[in-house]
């Protein structure tokens, strides 16, 4: 019976240390939690020190309307571009018409040069036709003879003209006087000279 009584005491005191030793586990263990529980702001405060917001480069951020801006650009380029153009189409054209109105004026001088020209040769025609007729008149009161000896001597041009304002009859006797080469030469540039003032003429009543 004693001895009953000592292996229930022993029995019993082995339970409550093996209850002691898990209550005491389970206290290291929500001790543990506790810990752990108390560290999270702890660790949440450090990881903010630690993390540092750095300020973002505005010219590293993309433009969202970069493209218009680049657009507007290459229109206002345009419009520069078309402007510098129409300046030099109006300079150049500025410069056509003062060119024209040189050359008109440079026209209407040559004109002028061109008719007081005429007229000088119209005046020189007069005079060398008068001088021609006034020798012509001249031979005519000649004999034939020794107004072909003079013919002989003058050079084809003069002797033509000279022969061309005699009397016809005059001119006639005289040629049968001259060498018949000279006198084919006479003829033959009295021909080409009478040709040329019939194209001249009619040069002249052409429109």
């Amino acid at each position: 019976m004693k001895k009953k009584k000592i292996f229930i005491t022993i029995f019993i005191i082995t339970i409550l240390f093996v209850k002691l030793f898990v209550a005491g586990e389970l206290f290291k263990k929500s001790s543990g939690a506790s810990s752990t529980v108390l560290e999270i702001p702890k660790a949440i405060a450090d990881t903010n020190k630690k993390v540092t917001i750095e300020p973002v480069d505005s010219s590293q951020m993309k433009d969202p309307l970069s493209q218009e801006r680049s657009l507007m650009k290459a229109l206002e380029q345009r419009q520069r571009d078309i402007a510098n153009r129409e300046r030099r189409l109006q300079d150049d054209e500025q410069r056509l018409q003062a060119l024209k109105q040189e050359i008109v004026t440079k026209i209407d001088v040559l004109i002028g040069l061109e008719e007081r020209l005429n007229s000088l040769i119209e005046t020189a025609k007069a005079t060398e036709s008068k001088k021609y007729k006034d020798l012509a008149r001249v031979y005519d009161a000649t004999p034939a003879d020794k107004v072909s000896a003079m013919l002989e001597k003058m050079d084809t041009q003069t002797a033509a003209h000279i022969t061309m304002n005699m009397k016809k009859d005059k001119a006639g006797a005289v040629l049968g006087h001259l060498n018949p080469q000279r006198a084919i030469e006479i003829t033959k540039e009295i021909t080409r000279i009478s040709g040329a003032a019939v194209a001249a003429q009619q040069q002249s009543l052409e429109p």
